[in-house]
């Protein structure tokens, strides 16, 4: 339960600097939608490590874990949220949905690997 709201505040903080970025500043999509990731990384693996998992560990060796993950989400996630605008979805219906099938699979892998 933890973890579903702690992504429900990333995906906010996510989502709503997508939209300062994009929506209001008009920033290319692409650098908009990394940016906006960028700000969700620090929402997230503060919370996710204090509070969801109470990891104990190395913050060195789980940071560059989260960070190897982080990567991977965000090439996954430009890549994804403009495929699908191109498709004709609303940008931010491809933020979302992206985002949500990101959430399962990190979920199981900050358990398994970085916060283990």
């Amino acid at each position: 339960m933890r973890f579903a709201l702690v992504g429900g505040l990333s995906l906010a903080a996510d989502a709503g600097s997508l939209f300062l970025f994009h929506g209001v500043l008009h920033v290319w999509l692409s650098l908009a939608t990394a940016m906006a990731y960028g700000v969700a990384f620090v929402v997230n693996f503060g919370l996710n490590r204090v509070w969801v998992f109470k990891a104990n560990g190395s913050v060195v060796s789980q940071l560059r874990r989260y960070i190897a993950l982080v990567l991977a989400n965000l090439a996954v996630t430009v890549v994804a949220v403009q495929a699908l605008v191109w498709a004709t979805m609303p940008y931010m219906h491809a933020k979302l949905a992206t985002a949500v099938v990101l959430a399962v699979l990190n979920f199981f892998v900050s358990r398994r690997w970085i916060f283990q």
